[in-house]
C-alpha cells in the first residue's frame, strides 16, 4: 500500500476523542463543523469559537463508529479539552487525549482503494482531509505501526499543499483569539455550518456571512525573491495591509485586507514584504471573489 504514496509524519498535533451516546449532540451545539454531516472515515475542518465569533481553537474532526476524533496542535490540546470539559454539563460523553501517531499520507493514485484494517494495524485509523481539493486525495492516518513510518522528510511539499489551498493554521499562519472563521476561509472549505441550530458564537458568525462584512481574508502571496518568514508585515505605500504565513520558497499564505489589495492593484501601487515585490492569487478551493473574480492573479 505505502509504495503508492508520499508521506510525512507531524509530530506536533494531537488527537482528542469524544465519544459517548451524547457525543455527536454536545458537539453539534458546541463547534463551528456540522458534525450531523460527517461521513465515516471524513474529516472537516472546525473551530471552538469565544461568544465574541473568534477563533478559540481550530482543529480538524473527524468521525468513525460513532466516536470524533478531533486532530489539533499538541500545544493548545490541554487548553481545548478543559474548554470543552466546561460546556460538558450533563452530557454523556467522555473527552480525553491519546497519545496517537500522526502521519499524513499523500495519495499518488486516487482510484487505489485505502485499507483501514490489517493484522498489522488493528487500531489504525484514516481519514481523508476534507479541506484539500486536488486531484489527489490527502489521507490522514493514526496508529501507524511501524513499517508504516516515512523515511523521507515531505513537510515542504505539505506546506505547498496548503499554501496553494490556502489552508490556514494556527501559530504560523494567524493569532487564536485574533480571527473570524471567514477571515481564515473557513466558509470556503466546509468549516463553518449556516444551517444547524446555534452553536457558540454563530449569531456573530450569521451577520458576518449575510452582510458579507469580510475584509480580510487568506490568500496566496507569490514573492519575486525567497520570501521573508512568517509573521513578517505586508506594507503598500509604507502601510501594512496584512502578515505573511506559512512559507514556501517564493510563495507563502498572506491574512490580508483584500479590500486593501484592490486599492492598491487599482492605483497600480506596489504590494512588499520587506521590499520583495508581491503578487496574490485567491486560493484554489475557494469561491470568493476580488473585483469579479473567481480565481486568478492579483498584482500589487
Amino acid at each position: 500500500m505505502t509504495e503508492n504514496y508520499d508521506r510525512i509524519t507531524l509530530n506536533d498535533r494531537t488527537l482528542v476523542t469524544v465519544s459517548g451516546p451524547d457525543a455527536a449532540h454536545f458537539l453539534q451545539t458546541v463547534v463551528t463543523t456540522d458534525v450531523d454531516h460527517i461521513g465515516d472515515g471524513d474529516m472537516f475542518p472546525g473551530a471552538l469559537l469565544s461568544p465574541q465569533g473568534k477563533v478559540l481553537f481550530d482543529f480538524l474532526i473527524g468521525q468513525q463508529d460513532k466516536s470524533f476524533f478531533i486532530d489539533i496542535r499538541s500545544e493548545t490540546a490541554a487548553a481545548f479539552i478543559k474548554r470543552l470539559s466546561l460546556y460538558r454539563l450533563r452530557a454523556n460523553i467522555e473527552i480525553h487525549k491519546d497519545n496517537h501517531t500522526v502521519a499524513y499520507i499523500f495519495l499518488r493514485k486516487p482510484a487505489l482503494p485505502v485499507e483501514k484494517k490489517s493484522e498489522n494495524s488493528d487500531n489504525m485509523l484514516v481519514f481523508n482531509d476534507k479541506r484539500i481539493i486536488k486531484k489527489d486525495s490527502i489521507i490522514r492516518m493514526y496508529n501507524i505501526k511501524e513499517f508504516f513510518q516515512p523515511s523521507v522528510n515531505y513537510r515542504q511539499k505539505w506546506d505547498i499543499i496548503r499554501i496553494e489551498n490556502g489552508i490556514a493554521e494556527s501559530g504560523t499562519d494567524f493569532e487564536l483569539g485574533d480571527v473570524f472563521p471567514h477571515n481564515i476561509n473557513y466558509d470556503q472549505i466546509n468549516g463553518l455550518s449556516f444551517k444547524k441550530g446555534c452553536y457558540i458564537g454563530q449569531e456573530v458568525i450569521s451577520r458576518m456571512q449575510h452582510r458579507s462584512t469580510t475584509r480580510r481574508r487568506i490568500l496566496v502571496a507569490t514573492g519575486t525573491a525567497p520570501l521573508p518568514p512568517a509573521g513578517t508585515i505586508i506594507e503598500a505605500d509604507s502601510k501594512p495591509i496584512g502578515t505573511l504565513g506559512t512559507v514556501a520558497s517564493t510563495k507563502a499564505i498572506a491574512l490580508v485586507r483584500i479590500d486593501r489589495i484592490k486599492a492598491m492593484m487599482d492605483a497600480g501601487s506596489p504590494i512588499t514584504a520587506n521590499g520583495i515585490p508581491l503578487t496574490f492569487s485567491i486560493p484554489a478551493n475557494a469561491h470568493f471573489s476580488l473585483s469579479g473574480q473567481k480565481t486568478g492573479e492579483v498584482k500589487g
